[in-house]
């Protein structure tokens, strides 16, 4: 975990790939709409939690194995031999919870289908709850991101985990503003302006 600005960036472009797979396999129904997936009919403790944690949407079998398997993807490192420390698993917790708000509003930046224009509950259904103009649940991942590093806290010290945080949703902030330029004027795609 000491090349920062690396992970950072490769979290970025790794983003930008599922999210360009994902509209691939999407289009421009969200939420596996018209994907033939795996969706549970009886209610379970376990049904009804999950949808809970993902802001009362419908629990699919698409997503639920997308969440895992980008997980295992994040604890690679583990498996390759770095030696674990909670501060470092901390930070891969951390990172999956931003990676998945960043990876989701890709969705949305590099969507035809969904011009950033619509990017509101109107066009959305299935983020139900909305705030200064983005999902409610961004925030609370966003949160969530930081809240799973109070333990580290107490090893490095507020500041580190603090700054290294705030360094992460910066940088993506950033990263996310350029792709949004780029989108716009080098492959000319219009996005606030589509005509579906």
């Amino acid at each position: 975990m000491d090349n920062f600005y690396l992970v950072n960036i490769y979290l970025l472009v790794m983003a930008v790939a599922l999210a360009l797979l994902e509209i691939q396999i999407e289009g421009e129904h969200g939420w596996a709409q018209n994907l033939p997936t795996w969706r549970p009919q009886k209610k379970s403790f376990f049904v009804n939690l999950y949808s809970k944690l993902i802001g009362g949407r419908q629990v699919t079998g698409y997503h639920v194995m997308m969440f895992i398997f980008i997980l295992l993807i994040f604890h690679l490192p583990f498996v390759f031999g770095l030696e674990f420390r909670l501060e470092d698993w901390l930070k891969v917790v951390s990172l999956y919870f931003m990676f998945v708000v960043l990876w989701d509003f890709l969705w949305f930046v590099l969507n035809p289908h969904r011009p950033l224009k619509k990017f509101k509950k109107e066009y959305i259904w299935w983020h139900k709850y909305w705030w200064g103009g983005m999902p409610i649940d961004y925030y609370i991942v966003l949160i969530l991101s930081f809240v799973v590093l109070i333990p580290g806290m107490f090893l490095l010290g507020p500041y580190f985990f603090v700054n290294w945080w705030i360094t992460n949703v910066i940088l993506f902030f950033i990263e996310v503003m350029l792709i949004i330029l780029f989108t716009l004027y080098v492959l000319k795609i219009d996005m606030w302006n589509s005509k579906k």
